[in-house]
């Protein structure tokens, strides 16, 4: 059996029967699933169609008949309730439609008490809102097996989904036992499950609270069932799809999530407009028919704007199965962030990890296998705030990790660091950033701290943030407290189910290493210009076609055990470009404490300095960036030197 410690979780969301808000925490309940899932599962595998009448659809994170796995908290015995938390966006598609009752996947020969509704407010607040007491019971069955229960509410307890509901957990009360597994999850589908429990400060709890258990083993299988006799069987509604950088002259592929209302699904048409033009009509035939409900997502290629700039663009879904879309919402936006030209892009995935993770050892090989496969377009931070006992733990800022290993490339996309920050990475680098970064770091007379320096090259203009962090390569050590916590194991085959021949090849070494092995450490987050998750780091505003530098003076760790077995020598220096609204990651630059910058360019430390003038390499005057070496006049007197590829 596969067992997962929730001290993996960085930021456990508690909602306490006190304060009713959401606040972070942690614990150490242990989690039992009876099916282990090394690899999520194929994402092109046909869902299982759910039977509904022909005016009701189902609402969650995913709306098919599909359940692989059934975990349980075998340390946490008794009533135990679980929901799934529907945000707006999940519910949006449906707003209009009556909620007539909620349906669960449940394990075999296990019982539930009853189900609810609760909504969440805007400001954090929890209220009951449905509650529907009813004893029930799975027929026994294999392991690993379950059957689908519906309740149908009474007419009183009945209400129409609307645009006044941010947030609803919805879910059902099961009884744990110390043996039992009976809460149904879908490894295909993302999505935290949540649990109410009563977990002592001892294990890391806030007493008796909601605690977010993760996502590591899928979505919960839980559905409410939604009613419309407007419902058309022919009905697709698209999500917005944010911004996307594009290079003048080119098209870029964008991926545009949609929703299936209608009863069939089996192709579909649409158009794209920008700078008020819309496009001819394109067609999408699936190549089978994929029934009623489901969340998909299509890859639309949208063209670049006639000239650089920030454009609204418009996806519509014109046509369902050859008809006319029935759906009420057949639009969704974007913006169209068109580029002069091309700089480098560099990925930066930070890693969720720790000593006291048995299963990070994956974490180790996937952050591994992508330096080696990207080389200077990846940048790894590995974060150790899995247990306080870790001699590199750090909570300089979270990023709200649901378990460990578990990675986020450029603070968008999240998964798995070995089996899914691959495809990750690709579409993070099939990217043009508006921007590049050079960095560079050199050590105080006593190596206590480091003056970053970071020189920022821009198409664009405008205020982004610049934040900085230093990694280091190489570090072990003797004591306990060095050792990797290791799963993979062949000690530890009674307790994770695993043989040999599950592990993927370039993980199979661990097979012969004990439970707490010997590991090196790389992409060590050391110190930050966060503190408690705040950017201390100033930086000027972005000028078009220009550069602007700034400086921030990083302190290094004073932990002395883990001091002892730093080597300032493989220390780098990181500094990443983020975007002020959505937080995302744009691009970045590396460099080793003391090698200098990564780039050419010479910078000082004026942090408003704008470009005057430009000239080619022979001496002409220029209006924008051309091939090649560009010196640059700036505004302070100074001239500077950039290679443009």
């Amino acid at each position: 059996m596969k067992k997962l410690l929730l001290s993996a979780f960085a930021m456990l969301i508690a909602l306490t029967a006190g304060a009713q808000k959401f606040q972070a925490s942690k614990c150490d309940v242990k989690l039992d699933v009876q099916k282990a899932t090394v690899v999520k599962s194929d994402a092109k595998k046909a869902p299982a169609k759910s039977s509904v009448a022909e005016n009701q659809r189902l609402v969650g994170y995913y709306s098919t008949d599909d359940c692989d796995a059934y975990i349980g908290a075998t340390g946490l015995t008794g009533n135990n309730p679980v929901g799934a938390l529907l945000s707006a966006s999940d519910l949006a598609p449906y707003y209009g439609a009556k909620i007539v009752g909620i349906r669960f996947n449940l394990a075999q020969g296990c019982s539930a008490s009853n189900v609810f509704v609760k909504n969440i407010t805007a400001d954090g607040n929890i209220q009951d809102f449905v509650t529907v007491d009813k004893n029930i019971t799975s027929p026994a069955g294999d392991a690993n097996t379950g059957t689908w229960q519906t309740v149908m509410f009474d007419a009183d307890k009945q209400f129409e989904l609307s645009d006044k509901y941010t947030g609803l957990m919805i879910g059902y009360t099961y009884k744990q036992t110390s043996n039992n597994y009976p809460v149904g999850l879908y490894s295909g589908a993302y999505g935290v499950f949540y649990m109410y429990a009563n977990i002592p400060a001892s294990q890391g709890g806030n007493g008796e609270a909601w605690y977010n258990m993760g996502s590591d083993y899928g979505a919960l299988s839980v559905q409410l069932i939604a009613e419309n006799d407007k419902f058309s069987p022919n009905a697709i509604v698209p999500f917005d799809f944010g911004k996307f950088n594009v290079v003048v002259g080119e098209t870029k592929t964008v991926g545009v999530r949609l929703a299936n209302l209608g009863t069939k699904f089996e192709s579909l048409d649409f158009t794209t407009t920008l700078e008020g033009k819309t496009s001819k009509e394109q067609h999408v035939d699936l190549g089978k028919d994929y029934g009623v409900g489901g969340t998909f997502t299509l890859k639309v290629p949208f063209e670049a704007a006639s000239k650089p700039g920030k454009y609204e663009v418009t996806f519509t879904v014109t046509k369902v199965n050859g008809v006319a879309n029935g759906a009420t919402v057949t639009s969704a936006k974007g913006i169209n962030n068109t580029l002069a030209q091309k700089l480098k892009k560099v990925a930066v995935v930070e890693e969720f990890t720790g000593t006291k993770c048995g299963w990070c050892p994956r974490g180790h090989v996937g952050m591994n296998n992508l330096s080696e496969k990207y080389g200077d377009q990846f940048i790894g931070i590995a974060m150790h705030q899995y247990s306080t006992t870790d001699p590199m733990y750090i909570d300089d800022y979270s990023l709200g990790f649901n378990g460990a290993p578990s990675a986020v490339v450029d603070r968008t996309t999240y998964g798995d660091p070995y089996a899914e920050m691959p495809d990750a990475v690709e579409a993070a680098l099939a990217d043009y950033p508006e921007a590049t970064v050079s960095v560079s770091g050199q050590y105080n007379a006593d190596s206590t701290q480091v003056e970053a320096t970071a020189a920022v090259t821009s198409l664009v203009s405008g205020q982004y943030e610049v934040a900085y962090m230093l990694v280091a390569d190489g570090l072990t050590g003797k004591t306990s407290s060095w050792k990797q916590a290791n799963y993979y194991s062949s000690t530890m085959k009674n307790q994770t189910g695993l043989n040999k021949s599950d592990i993927p090849a370039d993980l199979q070494s661990y097979w012969d290493e004990p439970a707490s092995c010997n590991q090196v450490y790389n992409d060590v987050l050391i110190a930050s210009s966060y503190s408690d998750s705040e950017n201390q780091a100033e930086f000027g505003e972005f000028v078009e076609n220009g550069v602007t530098t700034g400086n921030y003076t990083l302190t290094m760790p004073t932990k002395k055990i883990l001091l002892k077995a730093l080597d300032k020598k493989k220390v780098s220096v990181v500094a990443v470009i983020i975007d002020p609204e959505t937080g995302a990651i744009l691009n970045a630059g590396k460099a080793l404490v003391g090698a200098g910058s990564t780039g050419i360019i010479t910078v000082n430390n004026s942090a408003n300095a704008t470009v005057v003038a430009r000239y080619a390499a022979d001496g002409t005057k220029v209006s924008a960036p051309v091939k090649g070496l560009n010196i640059l006049k700036m505004s302070d007197g100074t001239t500077r030197k950039v290679m443009v590829k």
